[in-house]
């Protein structure tokens, strides 16, 4: 019977007989159950609910208990993890907190009567060498308090006396955490304190407006240009150097950093753009005198070994720039050239734009005539140095546009009164043959981007409509029947509205993505050359159109473009001469992409072509938050100073962006500076109708050196410089 005295191994668990059987259940077997007839239950499967309810710590449940050794240890040892309580990391230094672990515990088990246990003077709490199932009490660290040295062994008891904070023999007070200085916004509103405020994060809200950071201002990619006396070069007639020579077109090698200027007297100078070039600017590299009439524009070929010109004589020529002799002549327009491009890509194909209202596309391959020219000058004075006899070849015309910007087969009766006033000054005179009294001269032209260079854009006297050629079809020569373009781009609305404007000059983008014109209303005007066409419109790929191999094809219908996107003005911009012209820097290299133009106002403007700079002045519109800005989506009208004509006064509304971010370059002339160009190492060259060439060069120290150095000791002496806005150079 010993076996009744000792424990059962079932005691203090709770089976389904504490329910239907009597006596005590630690000292008597398991009673079978009445309802099962006498035989024993047999054990409950696993449920997800006993499943969990084994696994779950006690401590989970709400019941209370006592924690066993083995946890309290277990708690101990990762009592790290309580450093995570933020209601202990908001307390203030001088609280006293007994232990975060029995905080830990309040928090999950229900608060009980506790033996008093005598805490230890040191605070460390040591468990190596302790085993894990030997409870271990004492006071935990406080993180907010400052950490102990290492050498803890050399306290004396005083000092753990002093220091223990749970003797309470000393007070201790909260001690303020000193917070650091806030940072605030700078009053200075230079470009150090915008880039510093833009990498902090202290923009101001949207309701304000701050001064632009160096990354977002367009003046400080364009206000660093600047010109010296060395680079200041007197245009003078090749045979008398006593006489000057006005200048009229430029040129620049594709290859090399020369540049090719052209004056009045037909002679031609290369100059040296390289500032440590030898000879420099001021010295002509070459000089040679092709033509005996003024040339009004001249173009490299894609390998610098051709020069075109285009003359006043009607004619132009191809140089070969090795030896600077006459290769081959094109004749066939009937009035003056005003521009010559050869197509990208070759050095075979030309095209020329006169004031005959006509387009020549001319192929050096073609077998043309060898006839002996014998070119005869007579001078009054007795000059006989032009006196020549050579020998070269007649050009094969391949293809004409005759009357390509004519309405009809008569011009004066096709069109307004305002527009037949406006191209009074580049129309023929009464002298000239009756047989183009009626032509509307090509001013501008250009051919589209590699891969698409069948394409040709032209412009005129008569409006700012820019229409767009396909090469490959067939113009009729005959006057009689009009040429139709692939397309007419629209004009700007207050042009319908009011008056006429014709284009100057034209230049595309580096990617060829924007076409910009320079009109005669003092603005530059930008086109999206994806949309010259609307709709569908498979001429702009570079494969051919169906049925194009079979035959060739003419157009019977023609198709519209979009107009202008936006357009870029400044109060020193004025384009009073279809003379003016622009030119386009491509990006390359750390050189962004800019935009030069001429002006009447003795000062030529560099404008920034990136389109993170198109956000609105001031003094714009501004667009609602729901309708934000796209440069196909032409925003509210906004009103502008009234145009720079005599005749009339009125304001005109832009139904376009306008643009003003312009940097003009002064001081450099003192007349109408015409031609710009911009020279292979990123140099831009002017000339001007006061008889000389400028080279303008790229360093920002020197540059606002010369705009803050001010006029003593003759630091400015011949000297221009990039004018930029008030502010610019405040730090």
């Amino acid at each position: 019977m010993e076996n009744d005295t000792l424990p059962s191994p079932l005691a203090g668990v709770s089976t389904s007989a504490d329910t239907v059987g009597d006596g005590d259940v630690s000292s008597s077997p398991i009673r079978p159950s009445k309802s099962n007839g006498g035989k024993p239950k047999a054990r409950s499967t696993v449920t997800p609910r006993t499943f969990t309810r084994f696994f779950t710590p006690r401590s989970a449940f709400t019941r209370g208990g006592k924690i066993g050794a083995s946890r309290q240890a277990l708690k101990e040892i990762t009592a790290s993890a309580a450093n995570r309580n933020s209601s202990l990391r908001d307390r203030p230094l001088g609280q006293d907190s007994i232990s975060i672990f029995e905080d830990a515990e309040n928090s999950s088990v229900p608060a009980r009567k506790k033996r008093k246990i005598q805490e230890p003077l040191s605070p460390v709490v040591t468990l190596a060498g302790s085993s894990p199932l030997k409870r271990v009490s004492g006071p935990a660290f406080n993180i907010m308090q400052e950490d102990y040295s290492e050498d803890d062994s050399q306290l004396t008891d005083d000092h753990l006396e002093e220091e223990n904070p749970w003797q309470g023999k000393v007070d201790h007070q909260p001690t303020e955490i000193q917070s650091p200085r806030p940072i605030v916004r700078s009053k200075q509103r230079g470009a150090v304190d915008g880039l510093l405020s833009r990498e902090l994060g202290l923009d101001a809200p949207i309701r304000h407006c701050l001064p632009l950071c160096h990354g977002q201002d367009p003046q400080y990619e364009t206000a660093n240009f600047y010109t010296t006396p060395k680079d200041n070069h007197p245009c003078v007639n090749l045979n008398d150097a006593s006489l000057h020579a006005l200048p009229f077109c430029i040129a620049s090698c594709n290859n090399e950093s020369l540049v090719a200027v052209g004056d009045e007297e037909g002679g031609i100078r290369l100059l040296e753009t390289a500032k440590t070039g030898n000879p420099g600017f001021h010295k002509p590299h070459l000089t040679f005198r092709p033509q005996v009439n003024a040339i009004l524009d001249l173009a490299f070929s894609p390998d610098d070994l051709l020069l075109a010109t285009a003359s006043g004589d009607q004619t132009s020529q191809i140089v070969d720039m090795p030896t600077q002799h006459t290769i081959h002549t094109m004749t066939g327009h009937t009035g003056t050239l005003k521009q010559v491009m050869f197509q990208p890509g070759t050095s075979n194909v030309i095209a020329t734009s006169s004031r005959d209202g006509s387009v020549r596309i001319w192929d050096l391959r073609c077998k043309g005539s060898d006839t002996p020219v014998h070119t005869l000058h007579v001078s009054l004075d007795g000059d006989t140095s032009r006196v020549s006899s050579m020998n070269m070849t007649y050009t094969r015309c391949v293809d004409a546009i005759i009357g390509a910007h004519s309405s009809g087969g008569s011009f004066a009766p096709s069109l307004s009164k305002a527009t037949a006033s406006n191209v009074m000054n580049d129309l023929p005179s009464n002298s000239e043959p009756r047989s183009r009294r009626g032509d509307v001269s090509v001013t501008a032209m250009s051919f589209l981007s590699p891969g698409r260079e069948h394409l040709l854009l032209t412009a005129s006297e008569a409006d700012a409509t820019v229409k767009l050629w396909d090469l490959r079809a067939t113009y009729s020569h005959r006057r009689s029947t009009q040429p139709i373009p692939l397309s007419s781009t629209r004009q700007p609305q207050h042009h319908t509205r009011y008056r006429h404007f014709g284009i100057t000059s034209m230049a595309l983008s580096g990617d060829s993505a924007r076409l910009y014109t320079l009109c005669r209303d003092s603005t530059v005007y930008a086109y999206s050359t994806a949309h010259l066409i609307l709709g569908h419109a498979p001429e702009l790929s570079s494969t051919p159109p169906e049925g194009f191999q079979k035959s060739r094809f003419r157009h019977t219908t023609e198709k519209e473009g979009l107009g202008p996107i936006y357009g870029f003005r400044h109060p020193q911009f004025h384009a009073t001469s279809f003379y003016v012209r622009l030119a386009v820097r491509p990006a390359k290299d750390d050189r962004s992409e800019l935009l030069a133009v001429g002006s009447s106002d003795m000062a030529a403007v560099v404008f920034p072509t990136d389109e993170r700079y198109m956000q609105r002045s001031p003094s714009q519109t501004r667009l609602e938050p729901t309708a934000p800005f796209s440069p196909l989506t032409p925003p509210p009208s906004t009103s502008r100073p009234s145009l720079p004509r005599a005749s009339s006064s009125r304001h005109i509304n832009d139904s376009i962006p306008i643009y003003n971010h312009g940097t003009p370059l002064v001081r450099g002339h003192k007349d109408e500076v015409t031609a710009v160009n911009w020279a292979h190492g990123g140099e831009l060259v002017t000339v001007s109708d006061d008889f000389t060439a400028r080279c303008w060069r790229e360093d920002g120290d020197t540059a606002r050196g010369l705009r803050m150095g001010g006029e003593g000791e003759g630091r400015r002496w011949k000297c221009g410089w990039a004018d930029g806005s008030e502010g610019l150079d405040d730090e």
